[in-house]
């Protein structure tokens, strides 16, 4: 069914709920590669999993994800969960032919009138997340626009961070399933 779709897990590692958004995703015959960078180091506490983020350090865990995934094909489809989402955002200049960019609960800061290579972008997440900054959404959502791109914002109401995760109080089965949906229509759009 394509290209293959790279899923990048969070902070918290590759959980049961990023787990169950892969299954889901490789139900209708899709290839998802989701590499294990905190190597089966898993974390209940967003504390814990920072602290492990921070003690191996941000760019040793990317170059751990830029060797995991040096053999796909360079026009993959790339799925991040909150840290995951940002090194999804940060390979997109390494990795220009991406297919589709799809964020959950985080974006990185982009400059305004940076140029964006066209690559369409879905973000998922509640209205008031700590780690989502609006401007940030909104520069992404103009260069991406002014690259012609498709951009979709999907805004939860309330708070919280990552609904995928059961262990979490905002964790929500239904708003997962429609995530899924959501992501399935729009990698098939393109």
């Amino acid at each position: 069914m394509g290209t293959p779709v790279l899923v990048l897990h969070s902070a918290y590692g590759l959980t049961r709920g990023v787990q169950a958004v892969v299954a889901a995703l490789s139900a209708d015959g899709r290839e998802v590669v989701a590499p294990d960078y905190y190597r089966g180091r898993v974390f209940t506490t967003e504390a814990d999993g920072i602290g492990y983020r921070d003690s191996m350090g941000y760019d040793t865990l990317l170059d751990r994800v830029r060797g995991d995934i040096a053999g796909l094909p360079e026009d993959v489809s790339m799925i991040g969960f909150s840290l995951g989402a940002s090194f999804a955002h940060r390979l997109v200049a390494e990795r220009p032919r991406t297919r589709h960019l799809i964020l959950l609960g985080n974006t990185n800061p982009v400059r305004e009138g940076a140029s964006w290579p066209g690559i369409p972008v879905q973000i998922h997440r509640f209205e008031h997340d700590h780690w989502v900054k609006p401007e940030h959404v909104v520069r992404l959502q103009q260069a991406v626009e002014l690259s012609g791109a498709m951009f979709e914002d999907h805004v939860q109401p309330g708070s919280g961070h990552l609904f995928t995760e059961r262990h979490l109080p905002e964790y929500d089965a239904d708003l997962v399933d429609l995530t899924v949906a959501r992501i399935r229509d729009f990698l098939d759009w393109a």
